[in-house]
């Protein structure tokens, strides 16, 4: 299943000011196969360069297969799964062939090009860049398509050898309420692959001075936008001045500072099977990017969408390239301050080279139904 390790730069920098930092992995089951090297599939059939030239993948009696490919610098290998049906268990793994530098990283797509699930390392802490995907299919589609690259940041190329495994009738998983904790009274928290931060009371003069004495309308405005945000699902925002929820929670901190991120997640938690993770926003100093300066509630209106955008990691949602979306990278400061949206957007570059990230549909399936 998809317990996420950390890998510092997998949802990448956001270009031209601090980035929102999370990773991107998951646990690993070797599926049945052999570390070599096959030129094309069985029956001859090669993988497709595009969604268009996918091929259907051959499965044998018990659903498996075995694919291979050759992955340089852009190049996506893609499968057709063909017609998939709710309770279709996709297992995948895909590992470096026997001498091969591969980092690879691997998506399932439903017909639209949309993500159904994406991975890229097992555990990259220790040293194992074998992608892992193992999941149930929740909507009837045709087709559903497995695509193969490389991790974007620096030159892992070369071969691969992986195991396709399709198993009927699964259960399907059933969705657990989730709680998000908005935390202005301070903590402790510990980011895999980064550090360990304390977080004070927050105080909106540690924005800037200019912000002394507003820290209650700006703690307004944040709790006003994420719950803006997050109106069209069945999340419950809560904060420290509510009383205390008698469940565990997803916890966002406001404070601490980075020259480089305006937050971090301590993971992209695929399919939201820890409800209990937490992320940070660096609220101090976190003007310092913008000019002009925001009003009071524009940096609270910025603050509330970059605290959006982690929780979204911590359901498990990747980077986009669109300003207008919530789980935007690619734009400037000033988009912060904007009336961002979770939408369906083309994946950032750095995620995967192809495919589109329908966020709605995404959450829809890890959270229960909005009453």
């Amino acid at each position: 299943m998809n317990h996420s390790t950390p890998r510092p730069e997998r949802n990448g920098p956001r270009g031209g000011f601090r980035s929102r930092l999370p990773a991107l992995a998951s646990a690993w089951l070797l599926v049945a196969g052999c570390d070599l090297f096959y030129p094309a599939l069985p029956g001859g059939v090669a993988p497709g360069k595009d969604f268009d030239s996918a091929a259907l993948l051959p499965l044998d009696a018990q659903g498996k297969a075995v694919i291979s490919g050759n992955i340089t610098s852009g190049k996506v290998d893609v499968y057709s799964l063909g017609p998939l049906e709710p309770g279709d268990r996709v297992i995948v793994s895909v590992r470096p062939a026997a001498g091969s530098n591969l980092d690879p990283i691997i998506c399932i797509f439903n017909s639209q090009q949309e993500v159904f699930a994406l991975n890229d390392d097992l555990d990259y802490a220790a040293g194992k860049v074998e992608s892992y995907i193992d999941e149930v299919v929740t909507v009837a589609d045709e087709p559903y398509y497995l695509a193969v690259s490389k991790f974007y940041f620096g030159d892992r190329s070369g071969a691969y050898v992986g195991d396709v495994e399709i198993r009927k009738g699964e259960t399907i998983p059933t969705p657990a309420q989730q709680i998000v904790m908005l935390d202005f009274d301070g903590g402790v928290i510990s980011i895999p692959g980064d550090r360990t931060y304390t977080t004070g009371p927050f105080d909106s003069a540690d924005i800037d001075a200019a912000y002394t004495g507003m820290t209650d309308q700006i703690k307004a405005k944040i709790v006003e936008t994420v719950r803006q945000n997050f109106r069209n699902t069945s999340v419950v925002i809560v904060t420290t001045d509510d009383p205390a929820p008698p469940e565990c929670t997803s916890t966002v901190f406001f404070g601490a500072f980075s020259e480089t991120k305006f937050g971090v997640a301590q993971d992209v938690d695929a399919y939201n099977r820890d409800r209990c993770d937490d992320a940070l926003v660096f609220t101090n100093n976190f003007d310092d990017p913008f000019n002009p300066r925001p009003s009071a509630d524009g940096i609270g209106v910025a603050i509330g969408n970059v605290a959006t955008h982690e929780m979204g990691h911590l359901l498990g949602l990747n980077h986009v390239a669109d300003v207008t979306a919530l789980m935007d990278t690619t734009g400037s400061a000033s988009t912060l301050l904007t009336d961002q949206e979770f939408k369906t957007a083309p994946l950032s570059i750095t995620i995967f080279p192809t495919g589109k990230q329908n966020d709605m549909a995404l959450l829809d399936r890890v959270l229960p139904p909005k009453e």
